[in-house]
């Protein structure tokens, strides 16, 4: 561990969880193994590159937290505070994540496949190269993000707000109408939607319209 998480019952839950990995990675695991850090503050910590696919979450501290390469595949994350972490590279495909806070946290070239991220705040939140393909982001505010080079093949992103969002060679098709008012709600779909994807420099087609 390169760093540590200061909070004393974090890590204590920390490494006993890390003790009881078995030491073939590839051997099976019970749902007892995997790692509860519900409600925990694991504010600040280097997590990078380990092992918490299938994690409990939900409701835990990880703000300006290091993911980088971390395995979150389908982990509950549900309210979890994860402003200004770094995420690089991390697998956070199925993951349960609404209500998720991800204020200016890093997610270049993460996997969010299939993941829920409905009403989640990626506001000023850097989503470069990520791959968001049939994931869902319905509700959730992107104003300030950057979504450069992401892959958005059905996403939902049904009332998103992407005001002053950065779309440059995004590529996809998304379900839903999208929120592109700066100051005030403004919903469109269909040929319109299609037409502010273009003008972002996206190749985004509008697959459904409501």
């Amino acid at each position: 561990m390169p760093r540590w998480p200061t909070d004393p019952d974090a890590r204590t839950i920390l490494a006993r969880y890390l003790d009881q990995l078995p030491a073939d990675p590839a051997a099976p695991r019970t749902t007892e193994m995997l790692f509860n850090g519900w409600g925990l503050d694991l504010a600040g910590s280097d997590l990078s590159g380990l092992d918490l696919g299938g994690a409990e979450l939900g409701e835990a501290r990880l703000t300006g937290a290091r993911l980088i390469d971390t395995d979150l595949y389908g982990a509950w994350m549900l309210a979890t505070d994860l402003s200004g972490a770094d995420l690089t590279g991390a697998d956070l495909g199925t993951a349960q994540a609404r209500d998720c806070v991800l204020r200016a946290a890093r997610l270049t070239g993460a996997r969010l496949m299939k993941a829920d991220f409905a009403a989640s705040d990626f506001r000023d939140a850097d989503l470069g190269g990520a791959d968001l393909r049939r994931a869902s982001f319905g509700d959730s505010d992107f104003r300030g993000a950057s979504l450069r080079g992401c892959r958005l093949d059905r996403a939902n992103f049904d009332g998103a707000r992407l005001a002053g969002a950065d779309l440059t060679g995004a590529s996809g098709a998304v379900d839903g109408a999208i929120d592109i008012g700066a100051d005030a709600p403004r919903l469109v779909h269909g040929a319109e939607l299609a037409e502010w994807f273009d003008r972002q420099g996206a190749a985004i087609g509008v697959a459904v319209c409501r």
